[in-house]
């Protein structure tokens, strides 16, 4: 289920990113650690600390669609 989430997400929001290659990068090697999606929201906020401006901004907008896909999903 997390990796539908996490791919569904991204597919969502690919059109909206600026560092599309590295957004996907990050996905990929989210995606082979088999985590809990709230592990992998974890993960990604802590590499959205280290991470410039824009490329922060993208990490922002990938969590907010899991989110968002997470409630539609328990609703």
């Amino acid at each position: 289920m997390t990796d539908s989430i996490l791919k569904t997400a991204f597919e969502n929001i690919a059109t909206h990113v600026s560092n599309l290659d590295s957004v996907r990068e990050l996905i990929e090697d989210l995606d082979n650690q088999n985590e809990s999606i709230d592990h992998i929201i974890s993960m990604l906020e802590r590499r959205s600390e280290e991470a410039e401006v824009t490329l922060r901004t993208d990490i922002r907008i990938l969590i907010n669609e899991c989110l968002h896909l997470m409630r539609k999903m328990t609703n």
